[in-house]
């Protein structure tokens, strides 16, 4: 008996004497640990060693992207991978130059050259006067005619030897005991009142004295400080009138000539400067200069109401009707009726539940003012026309009891009957809800 992928039958040729029996030889030559089932020479070690792959066939080969993009091979289409090679594989492109002198024979540096190409280029560079008079290694050559005490004398030394003590630079630039630094005390004060001249962090001295006023400059602080209580500082600043009790300031009396000496001199609000040449013959209330402002020009006002006439108001006369003649008859052209939908259907009756797909408008739809200035409780979906609308009793004493107009049913008898005499109805027909909201504010009132 075989089981597949349980155990391995090696004694095919024993029959089967029963199921029980059948089922003991069956555990008895079942594989055991560390071999696999298939062959009994198979090990679990055989079952890590890779077997290699086969090959890619021949006519398989050359549509696949690793055998043409192989490194170090020039990349072929798959269809001209059979085909003869149209010119042999060591053809080159380009002429085949002739071999020169390298680089290294012409720039000739790294190389040491011999005598024979040393005394060459020697030759070959005495034709330069540069090479004569400025010898490589030696100073330039001006053939000066030197005193012989100069000439034969190599330890002579232009210039005055200095001294051997080490003086810096800075020294030698600003010494420091040059007498532009020796400044007395009269000369920096002399400074400080000609070019302020005070030294960092000094406080400027204003030569005042201090003892008379009995202040101590160290530590006397100008200025309020918070234990007073001085209030509307800035508003006192901008209108010092604000000092005084009477929020007016008083009376002072001046001479007449100094009075009309600022007159003259000072400018009036509102008015042209007196300059002594009398007044003019004109008006109190003419003004000087061109007015800017035309007859004919519109200013902020019409550009945003408008100042258009009764016939620039009026439509396009082309506006829903054809103008052409074409082939429509000459009642149509001539009545006043108009082709097309209008923008508002006011012709239709509105659905009870509008979709969210219709886009007409039957002109139920709130106008650019409500936009503008929409109503107090239109973000909640409670519009005017819901507190204008008439309500029976039971559906307004839910409102008012939710809403919190009431909070018993006595409180909303009273206010409902209160409502319905200011209206002018008997308590057995409806009201509205504003009827109610008056009759709480004349209820407030009592």
């Amino acid at each position: 008996m075989q089981k597949t992928g349980l155990h391995v039958d090696t004694t095919p040729f024993l029959p089967a004497v029963s199921e029980n029996k059948s089922v003991i030889i069956a555990l008895t030559f079942a594989t055991k640990a560390g071999k696999k089932g298939g062959s009994l020479h198979e090990t679990a070690a055989a079952c890590f060693v890779d077997e290699e792959r086969p090959p890619t066939p021949e006519h398989i080969r050359r549509f696949r992207k690793s055998y043409v993009k192989q490194p170090g091979k020039r990349t072929q289409h798959w269809g001209l991978a059979n085909d003869p090679a149209p010119r042999p594989s060591e053809f080159t492109y380009g002429a085949l130059g002739s071999k020169s002198r390298g680089v290294d024979e012409l720039m000739g540096s790294h190389a040491e050259p011999s005598s024979m190409q040393a005394y060459q280029q020697m030759r070959a560079e005495t034709i330069y006067e540069s090479n004569k008079k400025e010898q490589l290694g030696k100073t330039l050559n001006r053939q000066y005619e030197w005193p012989k005490q100069i000439a034969h004398d190599e330890t002579f030394r232009f210039g005055v030897q200095g001294s051997k003590e080490k003086v810096t630079a800075i020294e030698v630039i600003l010494p420091s005991d040059a007498p532009s630094l020796n400044v007395t005390e009269e000369q920096k004060e002399m400074y400080k009142l000609s070019h302020y001249a005070y030294e960092p962090g000094e406080q400027k001295n204003r030569k005042y004295d201090w003892q008379k006023a009995g202040i101590d400059p160290v530590t006397h602080v100008f200025g309020a400080t918070a234990e007073i209580d001085y209030k509307d500082g800035v508003a006192k600043a901008f209108n010092p009138d604000l000092e005084y009790d009477s929020k007016v300031q008083p009376t002072e009396f001046m001479p007449k000539s100094v009075a009309d000496f600022k007159k003259v001199r000072q400018d009036e609000l509102g008015k042209v400067k007196n300059l002594g040449l009398g007044r003019h013959p004109v008006p109190p209330d003419y003004t000087y200069g061109i007015s800017y402002k035309r007859a004919d020009d519109w200013g902020a006002k019409e550009c945003i109401q408008g100042n258009y006439t009764e016939e620039e108001q009026l439509p396009d006369p082309d506006l829903g009707r054809s103008l052409r003649r074409g082939c429509a008859p000459d009642e149509v052209l001539v009545s006043e009726r108009t082709f097309g939908v209008p923008n508002v259907r006011n012709d239709i009756k509105p659905p009870k539940f509008q979709s969210v797909a219709d886009s007409k408008n039957y002109g139920n739809e709130p106008g650019a003012k409500a936009l503008l200035y929409p109503q107090p409780y239109a973000t909640r979906g409670v519009y005017e026309e819901d507190f204008l609308r008439k309500y029976p009793k039971g559906e307004l004493y839910d409102i008012a009891i939710n809403a919190g107009f009431c909070e018993s049913t006595e409180e909303f008898e009273k206010l409902y009957s209160v409502a319905c005499v200011s209206s002018g109805v008997s308590e057995d027909e409806m009201i509205s809800l504003d009827a109610i909201r008056r009759a709480m504010y004349a209820i407030s009132l009592e």
